[in-house]
């Protein structure tokens, strides 16, 4: 499914884990961010799946009966259990309550809201270019250019964003990596 990257000391590195529909350009994102490995998964697999990781970044979501956590959330909650941090976006209710249900170390991501520990705003496009800046807890704030190719990811960006973040990338190294 994957291969394991070794460090300096020869130990197999954890991956960071993208949990959604697979073959996504946030996973694809993170791999430019992050040093070793980062692997997707479905739902199922990520349930499935018996290591540990460094991340678990939620990228998608499928609507939840009522006020519970789908069955999707449930597997990427059990996949978070054996992880350093979570990473989710909070414009969705299901990651709200995702983020709430977390036990561990949350990492959250938005387009506007201000509680997320990062955050989009004036998100535009500009002819093939999506720009937003972006804006951290920590008073950072910095723009961002990539390219829209056709289809605008704000989300996608987001996500690679913060998943670097919460794994200790400086902020100015991951736009300037995100932007070049």
């Amino acid at each position: 499914m994957w291969n394991m990257e070794t460090t300096n000391s020869g130990r197999a590195e954890a991956p960071v884990a993208v949990v959604g529909r697979g073959g996504t350009l946030t996973a694809g994102l993170l791999r430019r961010l992050l040093p070793g490995p980062v692997v997707e998964f479905t739902p199922c697999q990520a349930a499935l799946y018996e290591g540990d990781c460094r991340a678990v970044v939620v990228e998608n979501f499928d609507p939840a009966a009522g006020r519970t956590l789908s069955g999707c959330a449930v597997a990427r909650w059990a996949l978070s259990q054996r992880s350093g941090v979570t990473v989710v976006g909070l414009d969705d209710p299901e990651g709200q309550r995702c983020a709430g249900a977390m036990p561990g170390a949350v990492y959250a991501y938005s387009d506007g809201r201000p509680q997320a520990d990062l955050t989009a705003k004036n998100v535009r496009l500009r002819g093939e270019r999506l720009e937003f800046e972006a804006f951290t807890t920590r008073g950072e704030l910095m723009r961002v250019r990539v390219p829209a190719n056709g289809r605008p990811r704000l989300y996608d960006h987001l996500a690679a964003l913060a998943g670097a973040l919460a794994l200790g990338v400086p902020l100015g190294d991951a736009v300037a990596r995100l932007n070049g």
